[in-house]
């Protein structure tokens, strides 16, 4: 009876760790657990977030030869997303201009992975859930096109950098300014030390000749 307890809690212990396991393994992802890349995924069975869709970038977005190949559009916005949220990211915050310009970077990577059939699906629905986050930021919706959201965060993020350069430039003016002001003031104060310190040699000079006179006397 003993013996059969024991193989009783080792047996539990055995098939708890086993479960731990394979929870660890499972799949944070939906449509992975079916398709693992996107051409065993059939255009007609996916939902519309996960087709490519031809988009007219803004034209200041991308060098005009790199529009010419998806490959180089995906590569050139990888880079930009990766310095900013990866390489920058303690500067989102202080940014937040740049967070949002480049977010369109973000959708645009995105976007351009649609159009790579040996893209994997459960790389994408995590790419999906970070971009949806960052949607969040401009109320946009998850289901909102592509195109759409790309030229809201450039239109978005380009008025931000403005009134951003704007900001700095004004306070950089009012530095400036009270700089300026306080080098006035210093140099009053550098004139009235000057000031007393004559003042106080004449009257030391007035003392001494008076009492001149007066041992003379």
């Amino acid at each position: 009876m003993r013996k059969i307890k024991i193989f009783i809690i080792l047996l539990f212990f055995f098939i708890t760790n086993i479960s731990h396991e394979l929870m660890a393994k499972e799949k944070n992802c939906f449509y992975c657990k079916e398709y693992e890349y996107l051409k065993d995924w059939p255009v007609e069975k996916r939902p519309s977030a996960f087709i490519y869709e031809k988009i007219n970038y803004p034209k200041d977005m991308f060098i005009k030869e790199t529009l010419k190949n998806s490959l180089f559009i995906k590569k050139r916005a990888s880079e930009k997303v990766y310095h900013r949220f990866i390489k920058s990211k303690s500067g989102l915050k202080k940014y937040q201009h740049l967070m949002i310009k480049d977010s369109a970077y973000f959708e645009a990577m995105f976007n351009e992975t649609l159009n790579e059939r040996g893209a994997s699906v459960e790389s994408l629905e995590n790419l999906k859930k970070a971009r949806d986050a960052i949607r969040q930021s401009l109320k946009i919706p998850p289901n909102a096109k592509s195109s759409e959201a790309v030229y809201k965060f450039w239109a978005t993020g380009k008025m931000m950098t403005q009134i951003y350069k704007k900001n700095k430039k004004d306070k950089k003016k009012k530095k400036l300014i009270k700089n300026k002001e306080l080098s006035k003031r210093i140099k009053i104060l550098e004139d009235l030390k000057k000031q007393i310190k004559i003042t106080k040699i004449n009257a030391q000079r007035a003392a001494t000749i008076e009492a001149d006179k007066s041992i003379n006397e």
